[in-house]
Parts: C-alpha cells; sequence; structure tokens
C-alpha cells in the first residue's frame, strides 16, 4: 500500500533523539517504528502493551529536618515518631 498519509508527532526532543538511538539499532528509523506500533495496535485491538502505573521516586522537601529517611521497602519517608498525633487519625 502506498504511503500517501502525513502524521506530525510533537515531542521532547531529547525522547526523539533516544528513540532514533534505539530504533536505529535494528535499522529502523522512526517513521518505521511508528508504522510498526500503529500496525501492532490494530492487531492488538488496543496499546500493543500492558499500561501500568509507573514506580516513581517520592519528592520531598529536604530542608525539612523532621524527614529522617526513605525507607525503600514501603516507597515513604519515615517521620519521627512525635509528629504522630491523635488529631491527625481519620
Amino acid at each position: 500500500m502506498p504511503k500517501t498519509a502525513d502524521l506530525k508527532l510533537r515531542i521532547d526532543p531529547v525522547l526523539k533523539k533516544s528513540a532514533t538511538e534505539v530504533y536505529s539499532q535494528w535499522g529502523l528509523n522512526l517513521t518505521d517504528a511508528v508504522t510498526m506500533f500503529l500496525y501492532q495496535s490494530v492487531a492488538e485491538g488496543g496499546l500493543p502493551f500492558a499500561m501500568k502505573m509507573p514506580k516513581t521516586t517520592p519528592h520531598f522537601n529536604w530542608d525539612n529536618p523532621g524527614i529522617v529517611r526513605i525507607d525503600p521497602a514501603v516507597g515513604h519517608a519515615l517521620l519521627p515518631a512525635d509528629w504522630d498525633s491523635d488529631e491527625d487519625a481519620v
């Protein structure tokens, strides 16, 4: 099928450069990669990958002396025990 439709995308230049480097390893340009993505989306009837919420690193105001440390097991800051009060209970 001849390619006659145009698709214009506005993306972050750093993302474009990174994606170009990834796909060039397989001899693909971004047009080929986007075309493959669209074909696979049609074949799957949706996005061709599972949608999940990314694991993110919490952001804190580190100037706050009350934040003791980040506990990686629970993924949030451990606060001093004296910060907890009955008023905070819901």
